[in-house]
C-alpha cells in the first residue's frame, strides 16, 4: 500500500474520470495518460464503471495507477477492490470505506472540509486525506492547515485546473484531483479529444513543482 501512497504522492495530480457515456471513457483515459496523467480514477457514477475501471487496469498494469472515485461505502469499496482499483477516493468521511480498503490493503482517500475531519481521516488510517471542494476553501485554507498539520498529506479536488493547480502545490496541497478541466465532458461527447491532450501536458508538468515547495 506505501508504494501506491509514494507513487500518487510523486504524481501529483490524479486525473478524475467522471462521464454520462461509458463507450467513450477508455479513450479518454488512454489520451490523458499517453500525454502523462499516469494516475486516473474512474467514478462510480460513471456508468459501466466497475467494467471500465478492469479493463484499464488491465491495459495499463506497469504504466499508470488506476483507482475508483465516488467510493460512498464499505460495499462500493469492496466491488471496486474486486474489479481493480489500486487505490479508492470518495468526497466524504466514511468510516466503513476506509476500513475496508484498509483490510484489503488499498489505500482509502476520504473526502473532508475541515481540520477535524482532517485529523479523524488520519487517526482512522487514511494515507492522503482529500480536501473537497477544494475551491470552496481556497489556495489560504491549505497553507492554514498545514502549519499545524504538516505531516497529513493533502489532495486538492473540486474546481481545480492547469492554471491554478500549481497555487494549491505550493500552498500546501500535496497532490490535486482533476476532473472536469482534464476531461471535458462537452468535448469528449462530440469525440473531441485535444484538450484532454492538452491539459494532460499541462498538469503532468506539475510533478516537478515538489522540490520548490
Amino acid at each position: 500500500m506505501q508504494e501506491v501512497v509514494r507513487e500518487l504522492i510523486a504524481q501529483r495530480v490524479v486525473g478524475v474520470l467522471r462521464l454520462p457515456r461509458s463507450d467513450l471513457a477508455l479513450r479518454a483515459l488512454e489520451v490523458a495518460i499517453e500525454h502523462g496523467v499516469t494516475a486516473v480514477e474512474v467514478t462510480l457514477t460513471t456508468p459501466n464503471a466497475l467494467e471500465i475501471l478492469s479493463e484499464a487496469r488491465k491495459r495499463w498494469e506497469g504504466r499508470a495507477w488506476v483507482g475508483a472515485g465516488t467510493v460512498l461505502d464499505a460495499e462500493h469499496t469492496r466491488q471496486a477492490i474486486e474489479a481493480g482499483a489500486q487505490f479508492v477516493v470518495s468526497p466524504i468521511l466514511d468510516a466503513g470505506m476506509v476500513e475496508a480498503a484498509l483490510e484489503a490493503e488499498i489505500p482509502p482517500i476520504p473526502g473532508v472540509f475541515s481540520p477535524t475531519e482532517i485529523v479523524t481521516a488520519h487517526r482512522w488510517g487514511a494515507p492522503i486525506v482529500k480536501v473537497f471542494p477544494a475551491v470552496t476553501l481556497g489556495t489560504a485554507f491549505f497553507k492554514e492547515v498545514k502549519a499545524p498539520l504538516p505531516g497529513i498529506p493533502l489532495m486538492a479536488v473540486g474546481g481545480i485546473h492547469a492554471h491554478n493547480a500549481a497555487e494549491y502545490l505550493h500552498a500546501g496541497a500535496d497532490m490535486v484531483g482533476v476532473g472536469g478541466a482534464l476531461f471535458p465532458k462537452t468535448a469528449i461527447l462530440a469525440g473531441e479529444f485535444e484538450g484532454v491532450a492538452q491539459a494532460a501536458e499541462a498538469l503532468a508538468a506539475l510533478r516537478h513543482l515538489h522540490d520548490d515547495r
